[in-house]
């Protein structure tokens, strides 16, 4: 529809002015490249935090080492493989609204459609709000937001 509307406004401009109808060829060319452009890229860069799931919290048993104890599972519920996922980790008090701490973690380790991937994450001690109070991890409320996944291009 959008070329119709271009051709249309090309022969009208050039029925007056032959001057202004290259002009405002020009501009629609530009235009139609660049959409052109930026369709093709999103194709290839699908870019969508909803089919991958993300759980976050202190594990004992798969987190045995006090200096990586919050576990994170990454589950990747779509038919295309998981690339690469970028993530916020957060903390609460339990029973508090406000974030005591939040991180931010890249993974590169590709999930294949419909697996789960879970490993450990240590605490940055600048990444709490509040540095001067000690808190033990397996105590806070866990969770994680996703910013970003990349899959890979089929």
């Amino acid at each position: 529809m959008a070329w119709i509307i271009g051709a249309v406004a090309v022969i009208t401009t050039f029925w007056f002015s032959r001057k202004a109808g290259a002009v405002v060829l020009g501009i629609l060319a530009a235009i139609y490249v660049g959409l052109f452009f930026t369709a093709e890229r999103g194709d290839h860069q699908v870019q969508s935090n909803r089919p991958v799931s993300i759980v976050a919290g202190p594990d004992p048993q798969r987190c045995p080492d006090p200096s990586t104890p919050v576990a994170v599972t990454f589950t990747n519920t779509t038919d295309r493989t998981l690339q690469e996922i970028s993530f916020s980790l957060i903390a609460r008090q339990s029973g508090h609204s406000s974030t005591i701490y939040r991180a931010y973690h890249r993974s590169d380790k590709i999930v294949a459609p419909g697996e789960s991937f879970s490993t450990c994450y240590g605490l940055n001690p600048l990444s709490f709000s509040n540095r001067t109070i000690q808190y033990n991890a397996r105590e806070l409320d866990w969770f994680a937001e996703i910013s970003l996944t990349r899959f890979v291009s089929q």
